[in-house]
């Protein structure tokens, strides 16, 4: 509904009006008058007035003289004159003033109300204009405020092949979400890899903590530099990327200074370790091959924390490096030396860190494959199920971890050292001197010089007591059981090697390979390459 107002000194003029006009059929609600400039204002800052008819000569004032005061305070009212004079004079000013029409009295009514219908179609217009500006105006700070997250979800979709990493893809994807750069811009990408919390995070503690690097980032890295970013990639991911060819675009030396800023306030402020590795300037089909670079280089980072690295400036790896006498290792372990072991082990990695060009990732899993075959064949030699010692978690959900790094594997390796040989050591002491002599005998059946003695002194008894002990509780003299685990070792050896008779022959504990044929004979009633061919054809 619609408000008019009627201004005119003559009272008869205004009282025709109201009475000529159908003021319903115009949609218009309230008529309100007014008979001198006073009054006219007076409604106006009291009531809405969407359309005014107005005389221009008053005695108290002019009607020019009101439209001037409402277009300057309510420029949305439309005015239309009504004069007894046709002068041009006053016809311009109104025009000039903005007024919608002119009218001569006495008026026509049945004329007025078809002009009073164009104002009021004038005014829907210009509501319905002003309402799509105000509306544009809101999504346009909607669109501002969500630039940056469509801008986020672009980075993200790119590295996460959402988007494919073609020229043209790319282009569509801009024009389509209408993000404000071009395809031709090239990008500076910035990999930001946490290492580890210095305390332990639930999943939640940890988004906050992304979160909160993430904003340090932009305030560090990405800072005074129009349409950078920093986005997450993955977990304890972040990556930044800066626009190279925009004022305010950080030289490459001062790139590296921010990230070395950066990573020493996370490292203070944030309870962390991380990395920076600062990639070369692509175009943004291109931002995928790059980031995939820097993936390596961090990868392959096992050594260092809180470090920055650029890639153009990074040297290749030297040759191999050689890895631990694993053997030595394992008889440590079996000889019960824990602390002689965890020493050799933690002089042998802390050699790794000043080797020139560094190990990387694939040498970490080497170790690791070669370090748990060794572990596993001693409890195989203790008689331990590894089962036992190991949970599952141990074995599937730590070793991840552990290989992040040489610090993360060598803090790995210690502890599966202290469990395995803590649990041998218990499994012994629960066990009796018979089963304690009967395993030290599997574990060096094959030393030629083997004797009572050797092994008396391992369980700390007199030799003929041994010797006594033994024959009473398994029925059998110690020398022939030693005889009869010799020639076990060496049918196992003959079935399932292709080592040379005299080979397996010192391996069981024999140095004359003539003796060791008798011996075999007389147990097998087969000589050993009799019992070799025989068990191949089973």
């Amino acid at each position: 509904m619609y408000h008019a107002l009627i201004v005119d000194d003559e009272s008869h003029a205004v009282r025709g009006i109201q009475a000529g006009v159908r003021w319903e059929q115009l949609n218009i609600a309230t008529v309100h008058v007014a008979y001198n400039i006073r009054q006219a204002r007076e409604i106006f800052e009291s009531h809405p007035v969407h359309v005014m008819v107005c005389d221009i000569e008053m005695p108290q004032g002019s009607g020019l003289d009101l439209l001037a005061w409402v277009r300057e305070q309510y420029p949305r009212t439309e005015t239309i004159f009504l004069t007894c004079h046709a002068d041009f004079s006053y016809a311009k000013q109104a025009l000039q003033l903005g007024s919608f029409d002119y009218m001569l009295k006495p008026v026509d009514y049945e004329e007025l109300e078809n002009v009073l219908e164009k104002a009021l179609d004038k005014i829907r217009k210009d509501q319905e204009i002003v309402a799509f500006e105000e509306i544009y105006r809101h999504y346009y700070k909607l669109w501002e405020a969500h630039q940056p997250m469509v801008m986020e979800r672009f980075w993200q979709d790119l590295i996460h092949q959402a988007i494919p990493s073609t020229p043209d893809q790319v282009k569509a994807y801009l024009e389509k979400q209408n993000i404000r750069f071009h395809a031709s811009m090239r990008f500076l990408p910035v990999l930001i890899q946490v290492q580890r919390w210095h305390k332990e995070l639930s999943s939640r503690e940890e988004r906050i903590m992304e979160y909160a690097l993430q904003n340090a980032a932009e305030e560090q890295i990405a800072r005074n530099v129009r349409q950078a970013m920093v986005v997450s990639i993955g977990a304890r991911k972040l990556l930044a990327v800066i626009p190279v060819e925009l004022p305010g675009t950080p030289t490459p030396a001062a790139m590296e200074e921010q990230c070395k800023a950066y990573i020493g306030a996370c490292s203070g402020f944030f309870y962390c370790d991380l990395c920076c590795y600062i990639g070369e300037a692509v175009l943004p089909h291109e931002m995928l091959g790059m980031v995939h670079e820097l993936q390596k280089l961090d990868a392959n980072n096992v050594t260092r924390t809180n470090e920055m690295f650029v890639l153009n400036k990074m040297k290749k790896s030297g040759g191999p490096i050689l890895l631990p006498q694993m053997k030595e290792w394992a008889e440590m372990m079996k000889q019960g030396t824990k602390h002689k072991l965890l020493a050799e082990v933690t002089r042998y990695l802390d050699s790794l860190r000043h080797v020139e060009g560094g190990i990387n990732a694939e040498w970490l899993h080497i170790f690791y494959q070669d370090f748990m075959q060794m572990i596993f064949f001693v409890l195989h030699v203790k008689g331990v199920q590894a089962h036992q010692v190991f949970s599952k978690s141990l074995l599937t959900e730590k070793p991840e971890a552990a290989l992040r790094s040489l610090k993360a594997l060598q803090e790995w390796v210690e502890f599966v050292i202290e469990a395995a040989m803590n649990h041998m050591h218990s499994a012994l002491e629960n066990k009796s001197i018979v089963e304690k002599v009967k395993q030290y005998i599997a574990e060096n059946i094959g030393q030629q010089a083997l004797s009572r003695k050797d092994i008396a002194n391992y369980v700390y008894l007199n030799p003929d007591y041994l010797t006594r002990l033994f024959k009473k509780e398994t029925g059998m003299s110690l020398s022939d059981y030693m005889q009869q685990q010799r020639i076990e070792c060496a049918k196992e050896l003959l079935t399932t090697t292709v080592n040379s008779i005299s080979d397996i022959a010192l391996t069981s504990g024999y140095s004359n390979l003539s003796y060791f044929s008798t011996i075999f004979k007389r147990a097998t009633r087969m000589n050993p390459i009799e019992f070799r061919k025989h068990s191949q054809q089973r």
